[in-house]
């Protein structure tokens, strides 16, 4: 598979924030529904991306399982707008690919607003059916692999990830989890070591943090991570408060490249295309981290 092909040969960098680019456009309300409402004003931030020099781009999905949705009245729509965001992104995607350097897309899944460890207004089996529709849309729209992001729960990573496989049984799964402040923990309070133990590594391609507390709060953990697993790496941070300018967080992002501790690297929270084009630089100084398998 050309992706995980890639992940070997080199690093990868991922888009930046979605949602604070489609506030910036206008977008009000469910940013989710903008897939179906304002497709051209998704596709512009998909394209501002690729044009600052990303590999892959991901669907503005994250919020658009039901559970997330229900607070607008829109849970039923959940799989339309995941195929709407997966159709948006391949379109994009499509545009800036080349026999030499492809481009992918990455299906957001986010945590949906339960974590079944401390909800108890919800059930695994409404937890797997909102997961379900989500999944559905977002590989019925194209995504060439599924990102389970801002994860804290390892059981809804867990289900997240057995729908996943009921629907397609190869495409790569990655998953990404939000740290604590205490460094070598995940939000919701477990070690990292016990993160991985909890859900079924041998389904994920990839494993990493996203969003947290800036670049060098992570990267102890980082360290941790790659002790802990074999796995490619991902490791896209927020920007931080106040938002730190782009050339300063792409010089903190590349002390993380230079040690050969990640794979795919990209911004969250605050990030723009002036970070990812910053970042891309970076990942094309510097090898990936090793894979042994």
């Amino acid at each position: 598979m050309a992706l995980i092909e890639d992940i070997r040969r080199r690093i990868l960098t991922l888009d930046g924030a979605m949602g604070t680019m489609l506030l910036a456009e206008g977008v009000t309300g469910c940013l989710e529904l903008a897939n179906v409402e304002k497709p051209e004003v998704v596709k512009r931030v998909h394209r501002a991306y690729l044009e600052a020099g990303a590999d892959i781009i991901t669907t503005s999905t994250t919020c658009a399982d039901a559970l997330c949705l229900a607070q607008y009245g829109l849970a039923e729509r959940s799989r339309e707008i995941a195929r709407a965001g997966a159709e948006l992104a391949r379109s994009v995607a499509d545009e800036f690919s080349t026999t030499l350097h492809k481009r992918y897309v990455a299906g957001s899944v986010g945590p949906t607003s339960r974590n079944l460890t401390l909800a108890n207004d919800t059930t695994p089996e409404a937890v797997a059916e909102a997961y379900a529709a989500v999944v559905a849309g977002l590989i019925e729209g194209g995504v060439d692999m599924i990102l389970i992001e801002t994860a804290m729960d390892a059981k809804n990573v867990t289900i997240a990830i057995e729908e996943c496989r009921k629907i397609d049984k190869n495409i790569p799964i990655v998953v990404s989890a939000v740290l604590s402040r205490i460094a070598g923990r995940v939000a919701s309070g477990a070690t990292i070591e016990k993160f991985l133990e909890d859900i079924p590594m041998d389904e994920v391609c990839a494993v990493g943090f996203n969003c947290s507390n800036g670049v060098k709060a992570a990267e102890a953990s980082l360290k941790v991570l790659s002790a802990a697993t074999d796995k490619p790496l991902i490791f896209y941070p927020a920007a931080g408060q106040p938002v730190q300018a782009a050339n300063k967080f792409a010089k903190e992002m590349e002390a993380i490249a230079r040690a050969g501790l990640v794979n795919i690297i990209g911004g969250c929270c605050g990030t723009t295309p002036s970070h990812i084009e910053y970042v891309a630089k970076v990942a094309a100084r510097w090898r990936p981290r090793k894979i042994v398998k």
